[in-house]
């Protein structure tokens, strides 16, 4: 009791001391309380409803495990996110919460051999499903549920008390579906379910840790919040046995909390190193005529394990141990190099894209020459044109030009003997031009084409 009036007694001498802020901690007080909101008999009753695991909330149970399995193994968020509302797996997490914080043993018991049976049914629905699924390869919302951090744990605690204190109020709201969301409960139990179907351990546990930090925190944040609002407790603790009781869930709690720290502090930090390798491989990785189709960085308990897929002209193998080498002194990690279907053997996936972007590359070599090709012949179709109105250029400034024709032919006489494409003129000059001019004329006419159409020959003919 004199612990719980210390907090009182400070706030009473601030106010001795500097009357001024008594208004604005009477406005605080009035702004964030939530003692006189609550209802602490319709709670207890509520949540001790929400416990038991049989008939009807067994089978919604059982049908949120397999809503929630199938949307990890499409890697579906939306059917995952509809699992996690029709889950009814807080019920038991938050009778444990209430069980500790009104000192109800009964309920506790109670409480844990519902979350027993939710946790064992949970892991056998979703083995199940995933044994007999044909779809086998992880997913991106299954590996998620893995690696638990604290960033996990601040978000199960927050939702936890959001969930408690919209409970503990007489008003109906929908805080209890949005917690219901955040704290993702539904997901990393399937995702273990998937590890336990699979055989693959480290997704087991890491997703089974992460339910278990979830459930750990809801109940917790429920404790303090039954605490704070003073529920009448079941039980009255002696002062040791409350001390004593205090103290291991305390120890327990720093258990459960401290591996999320530590994996987070990995995961900052293999995302900071990440980051790094990324522009080193940018600027080092350079040759010319090829290019990083792929890089994939992994990290195995702090060393980074790089694999580059290079395309294009095949880099030297002694400029391809250098950039290793020196990859490996500056990260202390390793860096292969994948440039043919040879080197990717045992990377499934490097080997199948090696493939399909070889594959690829060679028709897009065969289109990239035959469009070559077609732009040639457009350029030499392009040179073969006549101007549409060169005809009537040629009536204005030759009117004595009884008839013309002009086309591209491929000729082959005098000088021009390589069968090239030449404009030739063909024309018939009227009766009144004397046989004398008439050379004169054609020579002028073959010059002014040569400069009309940009040609260094144009042959003029008479009219056959």
């Amino acid at each position: 009791m004199e612990n719980a009036n210390k907090p009182q007694g400070l706030i009473n001498a601030a106010i001795s001391r500097w009357p001024i802020i008594s208004p604005v901690i009477s406005f605080l007080k009035d702004r964030f309380s939530i003692i006189d909101l609550a209802n602490p008999d319709a709670t207890i009753e509520g949540i001790k409803k929400d416990i038991e695991f049989r008939g009807f909330s067994l089978w919604i149970l059982i049908f949120s495990i397999f809503i929630a399995s199938i949307g990890l193994n499409v890697n579906s968020t939306a059917v995952v996110i509809g699992a996690m509302l029709i889950s009814p797996l807080m019920g038991p997490i938050m009778g444990l919460g209430l069980s500790l914080g009104i000192n109800d043993f009964k309920l506790l018991t109670r409480s844990l051999k519902n979350l027993g049976v939710a946790i064992g049914i949970g892991l056998l629905v979703s083995a199940f499903y995933f044994l007999v699924s044909p779809i086998s390869t992880p997913s991106n919302e299954l590996f998620t549920r893995t690696n638990p951090t604290l960033l996990d744990v601040l978000v199960a605690f927050f939702g936890g008390l959001a969930g408690i204190l919209a409970g503990s109020r007489k008003e109906k709201n929908n805080v209890i579906p949005g917690v219901a969301i955040a704290t993702a409960l539904m997901p990393p139990l399937c995702t273990a379910g998937y590890g336990l179907a699979h055989g693959d351990w480290h997704y087991f546990f890491g997703a089974l840790y992460l339910f278990l930090i979830n459930a750990v925190l809801i109940a917790t944040s429920t404790t303090l919040i039954v605490r704070y609002l003073r529920f009448p407790l079941k039980e009255i603790l002696d002062p040791l046995r409350a001390k004593k009781s205090s103290r291991y869930f305390t120890i327990g709690l720093i258990i459960i909390i401290v591996p999320s720290i530590y994996i987070m502090y990995r995961t900052v930090t293999d995302s900071i190193n990440q980051g790094k390798i990324e522009t080193y491989l940018v600027e080092t990785v350079d040759y010319p005529g090829t290019e990083i189709l792929k890089e994939k960085v992994a990290f195995n308990n702090g060393t980074p394990e790089v694999t580059l897929v290079l395309f294009g002209d095949r880099v030297p193998v002694e400029l391809a141990d250098k950039w290793s080498t020196a990859f490996s002194q500056k990260f202390s990690g390793t860096l292969t190099i994948v440039q043919d279907e040879k080197e990717a053997q045992g990377l499934e996936e490097m080997s199948k894209m090696v493939q399909l972007y070889s594959e690829g590359r060679d028709e897009a070599r065969s289109f990239q020459e035959k469009i070559s090709f077609l732009e040639g012949e457009l350029i030499q179709l392009e040179q073969q044109l006549i101007p549409a109105n060169l005809t009537a250029e040629i009536r204005i400034n030759y009117p004595e030009l009884e008839r013309f024709s002009i086309g591209t032919l491929q000729y082959g006489i005098d000088s021009i003997s390589d069968g090239s494409l030449v404009p030739v003129a063909f024309v018939n000059w009227k009766a009144d031009v004397d046989s004398l001019n008439l050379s004169k004329r054609n020579k002028q006419l073959e010059n002014w084409l040569k400069l009309r159409l940009e040609k260094e020959t144009v042959l003029v003919q008479p009219m056959p």
